[in-house]
């Protein structure tokens, strides 16, 4: 596997140096421009903090599937999750579809254009030990959720539905992004989280820890690659491109975790370390599992027809804004060329 390119990515410095850019002023503002003014190509935003879950995009830049013009670009802390997209300074954004769908009704226009996570990320997440073995076992008891926004609370709602449970059965404590320390100090009885984060990393910090499914069949799309309407129409090739490559990028990251590993350590230098690299290594094949549940998954693809589930579930549970986003409108599916 080749070495990643400096040259390929979002500035001459490397992205730790627009990382410590981020840090330095505060917001995504700064950022938005660095990326902007370093790459006159297409650019691909990934959420928040360099991290192994995002490995599918660090190796097929890596790997030259993208063109040479493509760069990707971690948010900064204090940037809403599509800020940059709408600003126009980035071209695709990795994010929920259920979150684009949301956005997209209070009069933000995005569309869907490829897939990620085939498998819905959220769970609910209680002690190895407790009594609480199937989710209508979660009568009566308290549920630590960051708040009822978000696909953590999606995943609640979604739980609920399942067992037949109203919000009113079940005592909902809002903890922050606590969920780790809450349930393992007690705090609340279950937590829902992500199956490839917080229940990884509990059960790596000494918190053995058993997930229920939230639905057999979720009728949410999670993490995806979005766009808006106005770059789709402009660039529809290049995006089409793009998320060809990305999904190339997906089958090798979950065909070899341990070259994602190799390909991480270029944005996460702590994964030079044998014990940082295990854990992180974890992490990805419970990624994998998402990226690819079943062995004829289609790596990368989006189904309209699960979007449009999507749609009709947070209408049902009033998330949705003043609009109600047709599919159509929202999910436009791109193919390799």
């Amino acid at each position: 596997m080749t070495s990643l390119s400096r040259r390929r990515l979002l500035s001459a410095a490397s992205l730790g140096a627009l990382t410590g850019l981020i840090a330095a002023c505060g917001s995504g503002t700064g950022a938005q421009k660095a990326s902007a003014d370093a790459a006159s190509g297409l650019v691909i935003g990934l959420t928040y903090t360099p991290n192994i879950q995002f490995a599918p995009f660090y190796m097929a830049l890596a790997d030259g599937q993208y063109a040479e013009d493509v760069s990707l670009r971690h948010h900064g802390e204090q940037e809403g999750q599509f800020d940059a997209l709408l600003a126009g300074t980035e071209h695709i954004v990795v994010g929920g579809a259920d979150e684009a769908v949301v956005a997209a009704s209070n009069g933000n226009a995005l569309v869907v254009i490829g897939g990620f996570y085939q498998r819905y990320p959220g769970c609910i997440i209680v002690p190895e030990s407790s009594d609480i073995t199937d989710l209508a076992a979660l009568r009566g008891r308290s549920i630590g959720t960051p708040g009822r926004t978000g696909e953590t609370w999606y995943t609640v709602l979604v739980a609920l539905s399942t067992a037949g449970l109203g919000q009113d059965d079940v005592s909902i404590q809002e903890i922050g992004y606590t969920q780790q320390a809450a349930l393992a100090s007690g705090k609340v009885d279950a937590v829902a989280g992500f199956s490839n984060n917080d229940a990884v990393q509990l059960a790596q910090n000494g918190t053995p820890v058993r997930t229920l499914a939230i639905s057999r069949d979720v009728p949410l799309v999670g993490a995806s690659l979005v766009t808006t309407p106005d770059v789709l129409d402009a660039r529809r090739d290049e995006l089409t491109a793009a998320v060809t490559a990305s999904a190339t990028g997906m089958t090798a990251f979950v065909e070899d975790p341990d070259a994602a590993i190799e390909a991480a350590k270029e944005y996460v230098p702590d994964l030079a370390d044998a014990t940082q690299a295990a854990h992180a290594r974890e992490v990805a094949a419970a990624t994998g599992e998402l990226i690819r549940p079943a062995a004829d998954t289609a790596v990368g693809s989006l189904d309209a027809d699960r979007v449009g589930a999507t749609i009709s579930f947070l209408g049902d549970h009033g998330l949705l804004g003043e609009g109600t986003p047709t599919t159509d409108a929202v999910c436009d599916p791109l193919t390799a060329q």
